[in-house]
């Protein structure tokens, strides 16, 4: 994606796709009726299994012969697609040579999520496809100043790009998440009280002048909402193992992102909601009831000690953490009476480590408990099935929302031909 479109569509914030016109149809050029063509044959490769053959395409396209063939040799040069291997035909002769199939190449791009904590930075570098290629962390003070942790995000991005062996120029769009509240446009972190001068860094500019194509930057409860409802908890039906499909309730779901800080990013018709100034989901500015800090807001972390003391079933601790499960869910019922949700997912980032997880079962248990006898109609309760990727698997996804809607609308113009031998 080049950097001479700046006006990226975010479509998972809420930016609206290009349609159909509503009024009169306008004069389409020779230009955008071949990029739509490209669009189609591109739709049917990406979608149809086994890979297709030409006549394939020709027949769920409608279009003809000729400009489809046209249509595949230009996608094949610009490295979106190429030809799949002939399928084995053991025990079968066939006269002449097997038609050829056609695959996506899921490597002809790339996409980076970035995952901004006060204690660390990960960048992900992932393909078209969503999967991941290379992960880099570094861990950083708590109070290092914004300048310098932006470089160090800049340090993780360019590792991962060394350890694919990507070059920069193969990376069309790019994403981070990022504590505190973030402007509705999707460019500036507005508020990060836990993450020193931060907000006088403008670090969507930065990763577009390393990266040189459109950055987002967005909130990291909302991130770890849309990384859950693709492919946490709304990866299957009620985020179960013996269910396939995606989950309705992720349609309607609110997470609770549990670490230093509190928060939660809400789900509501398939979409993100971010509010009018972006900030919707900010739970952490609820003031909770009871032995809590009566002089500023939201829920301080329950200490490692008594989330290790719970796992091992100590009953003191086991009784902390079921209390920080009730006033989770007193202070967060008046939310979900507002939204409604099907589905109430936690963050299990305060039990990073497995041995940990029945101290997240037991506070879980206690909230939903809690809950239910404070709503007309509870939701389903679930722990977070991403953990601690949960931030990072949304940043991709955010990402790739916008490189859809070119491959979508005009493919071809991602990339020129030879690109495929623009590795480094």
């Amino acid at each position: 994606m080049t950097t001479s479109e700046p006006d990226a569509l975010w479509p998972l914030s809420g930016a609206k796709e290009p349609g159909p016109p509503t009024a009169v149809p306008s004069v389409v050029g020779v230009a955008d009726l071949r990029a739509t063509n490209a669009a189609a044959v591109l739709a049917v490769v990406r979608s149809a299994d086994p890979h297709p053959r030409l006549s394939e395409l020709v027949r769920a396209t409608s279009l003809s012969r000729p400009t489809v063939e046209a249509i595949v040799e230009e996608l094949i040069a610009r490295g979106l697609i190429d030809v799949a291997s002939a399928p084995s035909a053991r025990g079968q002769r066939s006269p002449g040579r097997p038609a050829r199939r056609f695959r996506f190449q899921p490597h002809a791009g790339f996409v980076v999520g970035v995952d901004v904590r006060p204690r660390s930075v990960t960048a992900c570098l992932a393909d078209l496809d969503g999967e991941p290629v290379a992960v880099e962390r570094r861990a950083v003070r708590a109070d290092v100043p914004g300048p310098a942790r932006a470089r160090v995000v800049t340090s993780a991005i360019r590792a991962a790009l060394d350890r694919a062996d990507v070059h920069v120029s193969r990376v069309w769009a790019a994403a981070l998440g990022t504590p505190g509240l973030v402007d509705r446009n999707n460019t500036r972190v507005r508020q990060a009280d836990n993450l020193h001068t931060w907000t006088e860094v403008d670090i969507a500019g930065v990763l577009r002048d390393l990266l040189g194509c459109p950055v987002a930057v967005e909130n990291d409860a909302n991130l770890a909402a849309l990384g859950e409802q693709w492919r946490g908890v709304g990866a299957t039906a009620g985020g179960t193992a013996d269910r396939t499909g995606p989950d309705p309730a992720t349609g309607e779901m609110v997470f609770v992102l549990l670490g230093e800080r509190l928060g939660s990013g809400v789900i509501t018709g398939g979409r993100l909601l971010r509010g009018h100034h972006g900030a919707a989901g900010e739970i952490g500015f609820i003031r909770f009831s009871g032995g809590g800090p009566a002089d500023r807001p939201g829920l301080d972390p329950l200490p490692a000690g008594t989330i290790r003391d719970a796992a091992a079933a100590d009953p003191d601790a086991v009784a902390t953490v079921e209390a920080y499960g009730r006033r989770l869910a007193e202070g967060l019922a008046p939310v979900l009476l507002a939204l409604d949700p099907a589905l109430v997912v936690l963050g299990t980032g305060l039990f990073p480590d497995p041995a940990l997880l029945p101290a997240a079962k037991t506070l879980l248990t206690a909230a939903q408990h809690h809950a239910d006898g404070l709503l007309v109609d509870p939701p389903r309760w679930h722990l977070s099935a991403l953990g601690d990727d949960a931030v990072l698997t949304g940043a991709v996804r955010f990402a790739l929302s916008s490189v859809e809607v070119v491959l979508r609308t005009r493919p071809t113009s991602l990339n020129s031909p030879g690109f495929a031998s623009g590795r480094r």
